[in-house]
């Protein structure tokens, strides 16, 4: 009996260890962006901005490191969030729908495979999280694009990385998430 306690004391110990070898990084520490002209606010790392994106319907943002370059394997967020002038729930799928397929369509290409799907709330409402991956040399470029089912918003983020630099940075991307405020006439 004594030695079945050991063993499995010695298996669970081996499975803590493996797990702390392969734990990601943890999130920086986040301040508030301060800008008016924005309908919402965002918290983000020191060093990291966020920038609007050229586009017609101006609700495409950019947000990455300041020292970002364009590199396919570096960590970024794309962000689309826009207010469609219907109040019609049905009229609202539909409109946010036709936004949102071309941009994600732009982002993730089809050589891209879904691992995992997860549901989590975006701001305050449901949301469907998809994480994808496709091979590259000998690691993985991977990422998560998450789609918010706001009644007045259409909001959806897109993190994407090679492996090692998603590992660093996925649980700040996910602290971002969750900092998303929609600002209000009250505001």
């Amino acid at each position: 009996m004594r030695t079945r306690q050991r063993l499995t004391l010695f298996i669970l110990s081996v499975l803590l260890l493996c797990g702390a070898c392969v734990s990601r990084d943890r999130a920086l520490r986040l301040d508030p962006v301060v800008d008016e002209t924005f309908p919402f606010e965002i918290s983000l790392p020191e060093n990291w901005s966020i920038q609007q994106e050229a586009g017609e319907d101006h609700a495409r943002y950019l947000i990455a490191p300041n020292d970002f370059t364009g590199d396919e394997e570096s960590f970024r967020i794309y962000f689309y969030f826009s207010q469609p002038e219907t109040k019609d729930l049905e009229e609202h799928l539909a409109v946010s729908k036709a936004l949102i397929e071309p941009w994600l369509a732009g982002l993730v290409s089809e050589d891209y495979e879904i691992y995992n799907k997860n549901e989590l709330k975006l701001a305050k409402e449901q949301a469907m999280a998809l994480d994808f991956a496709k091979p590259m040399g000998e690691t993985y470029m991977v990422g998560r694009v998450v789609i918010g089912t706001h009644p007045t918003h259409v909001i959806a983020f897109v993190a994407m990385a090679s492996e090692s630099e998603w590992n660093m940075y996925v649980r700040t991307f996910d602290k971002i998430m969750r900092s998303l405020k929609i600002r209000t006439s009250s505001d």
